[in-house]
């Protein structure tokens, strides 16, 4: 069996739909994969803490936000982090700036690269005042503790929320 030349012309007329598909695939290929590593990607832990200052154990509560992915992160101020709380209807709370120790936190606003981690502590002794306690009889009166988020605002992108460390619900669920 021959193939005329009419048949070859008709076969061949489907090259350029076949290089232009295939050029039309490598472009999206290659633009999902620049902009999958370009995403801001946080891990965000927290818990408490005792330090042992001038003799007497402190404790503090720890929020920690690692960069995770290869985009440079900026957390423009100390308000970028905060709690959240409510299933349907959410109410974001501030951290007061009198609780936050700045000896210890990182300074803000920060640059966080790959890899590199900001820290936040927070006294929670602050004299006659237990910052959990007053916290949840002020704030967590009025909704369920599940409901309970950390709250990460880069300078870019979406928020990033987490729940609390298992040592900060058990103080928090304590009478």
């Amino acid at each position: 069996m021959c193939i005329t030349i009419e048949e070859w012309k008709f076969i061949n007329t489907f090259a350029p739909w076949f290089s232009a598909i295939g050029t039309f695939l490598a472009v999206c290929v290659s633009l999902y994969i620049s902009y999958s590593t370009r995403k801001i990607a946080l891990t965000v832990s927290s818990g408490i803490f005792i330090f042992n200052e001038n003799g007497a154990d402190e404790e503090y509560l720890a929020i920690n936000i690692t960069n995770t992915g290869y985009r440079t992160v900026f957390l423009n101020s100390l308000m970028c982090i905060s709690f959240q709380v409510g299933l349907f209807k959410k109410t974001n709370i501030g951290i007061g700036h009198k609780y936050i120790d700045l000896n210890k936190s990182s300074s803000f606003p920060c640059k966080l690269g790959e890899n590199e981690t900001a820290s936040m502590f927070l006294k929670i002794n602050n004299g006659d005042i237990n910052w959990l306690q007053n916290f949840k009889k002020e704030y967590l009166h009025k909704y369920s503790l599940s409901t309970l988020r950390i709250v990460v605002y880069p300078n870019v992108g979406k928020p990033f929320k987490v729940k609390p460390d298992k040592t900060i619900m058990k103080e928090l669920t304590s009478p």
